[in-house]
């Protein structure tokens, strides 16, 4: 895609989500969808005291699942393109460190953090290759990362195209997803999806 072209398509998903901050939560996270968030939480291997980076974070629908998951101590960081939608995670957790940037661009120092969680956002990232190398930058060794949806990628992909705003803002395919990661350097890839859920996970290789 032609440079000028890239950054039309960012501006315009930029401002579509800073224009539906306010009310995405209310939108898009019914009681039901909160429970299968919290169960899709609970399959992690979370434990006391992590460092976890929410890549993509939203209003921070995440960060009390991880905060009561992983503990007083731990160190969470919520990041978002989307200053509006970053907002919301102070009001979620005081203690969590909220970054405005772009998962492509993560202002962390390298081996950082113990876990990257990116939660129905990898899609909406200009260049999922960068972002996959942004993440094995970030994470210490033995780190993992999980790449999460509450749907299949062939419905995650079905629903963006019928936005204008994220028309096109699609999944990669399995055999992409492990080429994008094992190129960033990951190992231990691994994807379950079904109908409901889509889970794919990869960690850095340990010293």
């Amino acid at each position: 895609m032609p440079m000028n072209a890239a950054t039309e398509r960012d501006d315009l998903r930029r401002r579509f989500f800073d224009q539906s901050a306010e009310e995405w939560e209310s939108r898009n996270y019914p009681p039901e969808t909160r429970a299968r968030t919290e169960e899709l939480m609970a399959g992690l291997n979370i434990a006391e005291g992590m460092t976890i980076l929410d890549a993509g974070c939203g209003r921070g629908i995440l960060i009390p699942m991880l905060r009561k998951r992983a503990g007083p101590l731990a160190r969470l960081i919520a990041l978002d393109a989307s200053a509006p939608m970053l907002a919301g995670v102070a009001d979620k957790d005081s203690r969590a460190l909220a970054l405005h940037a772009r998962a492509e661009q993560i202002p962390l120092l390298n081996d950082y953090v113990d876990m990257v969680v990116c939660f129905s956002a990898f899609p909406h990232f200009s260049d999922h290759s960068v972002a996959a190398r942004e993440f094995h930058r970030v994470l210490k060794p033995g780190g993992t990362a999980h790449v999460l949806h509450l749907a299949s990628r062939e419905k995650i992909n079905r629903h963006h195209d019928g936005h204008h705003a994220v028309h096109g803002d699609h999944m990669p395919d399995e055999n992409a997803m492990r080429a994008l990661f094992a190129g960033a350097g990951f190992i231990g890839l691994a994807l379950q999806e079904n109908a409901d859920r889509y889970c794919f996970s990869a960690r850095k290789k340990g010293v």
